[in-house]
């Protein structure tokens, strides 16, 4: 891997927050979509990979916002984090 700039990790960590706040957000404007959480079947999966897909927006919210700016590595970052995120929905939603 060639050198990792502090720009690159601070991408990295932006992209893992983003959608952990997306997520707090959408709880905290709808609240009882917590209490649902209790039960086991494939509507809440369908519920929750729409919660977190929603802090992937912010993802690329920030994303095309870190190209705007000129801050490539950042944005990099961002990717690198959005990919892995979307292969945790995946494994998420269609796996377990």
């Amino acid at each position: 891997m060639k050198n990792l700039t502090p720009q690159w990790w601070l991408g990295i960590f932006l992209g893992l927050i983003t959608p952990l706040l997306g997520v707090m957000l959408v709880l905290e404007v709808r609240p009882e979509l917590m209490g649902i959480q209790q039960y086991e079947s494939d509507i809440v999966k369908q519920i929750n990979v729409k919660i977190i897909t929603f802090g992937m927006i912010l993802n690329a919210a920030f994303f095309f916002i870190m190209l705007r700016l000129e801050k490539e590595e950042m944005g990099r970052g961002l990717l690198f984090a959005s990919v892995a995120y979307l292969v945790m929905i995946f494994i998420y939603r269609f796996l377990l």
